[in-house]
């Protein structure tokens, strides 16, 4: 079989990692990249990540990329809401691309963003290709893999899952997104604002509650500070006591036929990291991942084995649940 040309717009952190694991992927093969910093353009990708092709050059936009065939995946991580990657969706949706992407919002944009999802949907139907968002959380911990726990349930009433992740061992942007290091004023501010905390829990209530056919839910959210009680260091900031550690994050989705509730806690120095999905239904489910899935590679992994997945995908805008699932298929 032949490899998947695969291109990649976004080269922060994530994207970087992205591209590394690609490299040992035979079924994927590398013909592009894209990143707006003015820095990197032009630049060879084997300059920013050891052993890719020297022969592909970082472009600024995606309107210069050219000659790429038919199936030709692209993996997109710039921006956690959609109305700022729409523009990078339509331009590479227009040029018959295939798109995953690791933007929270896009794997269940219908109540946010109604108009621009059905918009996206159309013209990837009229350009007969998908487009899917992926990741961790959401994309699998509090969606994907409660769902399919509901496999061997007759009845379900609601769902329950728990998060706990150790930010302290995250990408330095994701310490930032949760303020960590910042006054408590400051968190309150900026949360009130929108500009801080993590994205997807209504994203992941709601793709829950489409797919078990709950109905509509009325969500409630609720997000405080986690305060240090003791000084935390890590390679990307510092946390004296009574700053900001991070986030705990509570939702609540109430839908006529089912309840979905999601915790997230995610701070610097959290103490036993694990998922946790509880099922009430007939029979009850329950599961408990110890340690957690690490969420920075769990990412790469998921967005890999999507691209894999893509050319079997139905076109238009797909989610997590629409199959086919992307699986780890073994190496060749």
């Amino acid at each position: 079989m032949a490899a998947i040309p695969v291109v990649f717009v976004g080269l922060g952190p994530i994207g970087r990692s992205t591209l590394a694991c690609a490299l040992a992927r035979r079924g994927l093969r590398i013909v592009g990249a894209c990143d707006a910093n003015p820095a990197l353009a032009g630049k060879r990708l084997s300059e920013l990540v050891a052993g890719a092709p020297k022969n592909v050059r970082v472009v600024a936009e995606v309107a210069a990329f050219r000659g790429l065939a038919r199936g030709t995946v692209a993996l997109v991580c710039t921006s956690s809401q959609l109305k700022s990657a729409a523009a990078t969706f339509r331009a590479l949706l227009m040029k018959g691309l295939h798109v995953v992407s690791s933007c929270e919002e896009l794997v269940f944009p219908f109540r946010r963003s109604p108009r621009l999802a059905r918009e996206l949907d159309l013209l990837a139907r009229r350009k007969k290709v998908a487009l899917l968002g992926t990741g961790v959380n959401p994309g699998f911990v509090l969606d994907l893999l409660p769902a399919a726990l509901t496999g061997p349930c007759l009845t379900v009433t609601a769902i329950r899952a728990h998060r706990v992740v150790d930010a302290a061992l995250r990408r330095g942007p994701l310490q930032r997104k949760v303020g960590a290091g910042k006054s408590v004023a400051q968190f309150s501010a900026e949360a009130a604002a929108g500009t801080l905390g993590h994205v997807g829990l209504p994203e992941s209530a709601e793709l829950l509650c489409a797919a078990l056919g709950f109905g509509r839910p009325s969500i409630s959210e609720e997000l405080k500070p986690v305060v240090a009680t003791r000084p935390i260091e890590t390679p990307f900031v510092r946390v004296e006591p009574g700053q900001v550690a991070g986030i705990d994050h509570r939702l609540v989705a109430v839908a006529k036929k089912g309840r979905v509730e999601l915790h997230l806690e995610m701070y610097l120095g959290a103490e036993s990291p694990r998922d946790e999905v509880e099922i009430d239904g007939e029979p009850n489910m329950r599961a408990r991942l110890e340690g957690g899935t690490p969420g920075d590679l769990a990412t790469v992994a998921a967005l890999l084995n999507a691209a894999a997945a893509m050319g079997a995908a139905a076109p238009g805008l797909r989610t997590v649940l629409d199959g086919p699932f992307p699986l780890c298929r073994a190496l060749s």
